[in-house]
């Protein structure tokens, strides 16, 4: 059984921050947890603006507050990303 608070995860290695600054995420349940899927707490900064890519993982993204756009690169298509809303890719 695996029990971890995010206030804990957050003073850890498991909090990771983006070199520019537009993000952190802490990583609660890892491939090192033998799960067969992560976990993650992700807080995207408000104005950030930045490029992601899914090579080794498929990734769902489920908005809890806020709001921003969503461009897919491969398809041009722009999606309004906002609470309550979930993306997949």
């Amino acid at each position: 059984m695996i029990v971890r608070s995010l206030f804990e995860a957050e003073k850890s290695d498991r909090k990771v921050v983006s070199p520019d600054n537009n993000w952190k995420s802490v990583r609660l349940l890892l491939k090192e947890d033998n799960m067969g899927f992560s976990f993650h707490i992700t807080t995207i900064y408000k104005g950030a603006d930045f490029f992601m890519h899914y090579k080794n993982h498929l990734e769902s993204v489920y908005c809890i507050s806020g709001q921003g756009e969503l461009v897919a690169l491969d398809t041009n298509e722009t999606f309004q990303i906002s609470a309550g809303t979930i993306y997949i890719r």
